[in-house]
């Protein structure tokens, strides 16, 4: 696991260190030497969320909303875009365990834990192929806000006359009614690396579809809200994220 954020973080050094604006296959500069597109500019929206909520209506995890421009230099596109990521549809808990027995019932505790943070991001993107269909590899600096929600709480399970357990209501009981939450504020820094293919419509829109792995490091700025009855919850730091793959497809309006 060193090995691999070791490799993602010399990763922007190694691209940024070449001319943004040259075609790295050739040596040319593209603001010299290749003829811009006649609609150079483009205005895009991320429409996974809306796809993903057609294919899958009950479930939507993970979710990211953007709105990105790109302007074209013939073989690079400098590109920004505004994102806003959330869990999406988060379960109940995450996991729960035992924290009291006796003969009849058990006291199970339940966590939690939901993020939602916004970003800028700023980069470039090399293309290759000019065609009704092309690639690119792009690459962003990230920065941003977000916060971390956390919650704990408790449910009873008790045996009934069939010898099942199931869970039951105690408005009496102090445990059951115990429960503990807190909201982390964190500065949001990292890279992205995208691998895209475009596929050109017509001469006005373009849909791109990419993935794009992104190494985020949360840099801990605040806490509040804080409620922890039974100091389940650690000291807030800073922390590292890797996430292999958001999948965007992006409706591009080119003008």
């Amino acid at each position: 696991m060193n090995k691999i954020l070791i490799f993602l973080f010399f990763i922007p050094f190694s691209i940024l260190s070449q001319d943004v604006f040259s075609d790295t296959t050739n040596n040319f500069d593209s603001l010299s030497f290749i003829k811009k597109e006649i609609s150079p500019n483009y205005l895009g929206v991320n429409v996974t969320p809306l796809v993903s909520g057609v294919i899958n209506t009950r479930n939507n995890y993970n979710i990211k909303l953007s709105a990105l421009y790109k302007r074209n230099f013939g073989y690079k596109n400098l590109r920004i875009s505004l994102n806003h990521l959330t869990e999406g549809s988060a379960s109940s808990y995450d996991y729960n365990i035992p924290v009291k027995s006796n003969d009849t019932s058990i006291w199970f505790r339940y966590f939690n834990d939901n993020y939602t943070y916004s970003d800028f991001r700023i980069g470039f993107e090399e293309l290759r192929g000019y065609s009704d269909t092309r690639v690119h590899i792009g690459i962003d600096a990230i920065i941003g806000y977000g916060s971390r929600s956390s919650n704990y709480f408790h449910n009873i399970l008790s045996i009934d006359s069939s010898s099942f357990y199931r869970a039951i209501n105690n408005p009496n009981d102090v445990l059951s009614n115990a429960t503990g939450s807190r909201i982390n504020n964190y500065l949001v820094t990292g890279v992205d690396i995208s691998f895209g293919l475009d596929w050109v419509m017509n001469e006005i829109f373009m849909m791109t579809f990419q993935i794009t792995p992104q190494f985020n490091y949360f840099i801990f700025l605040n806490e509040k809200d804080k409620s922890d009855p039974y100091n389940e919850f650690v000291r807030s730091t800073d922390y590292a994220d890797f996430k292999l793959g958001y999948f965007d497809i992006n409706l591009i309006y080119r003008f």
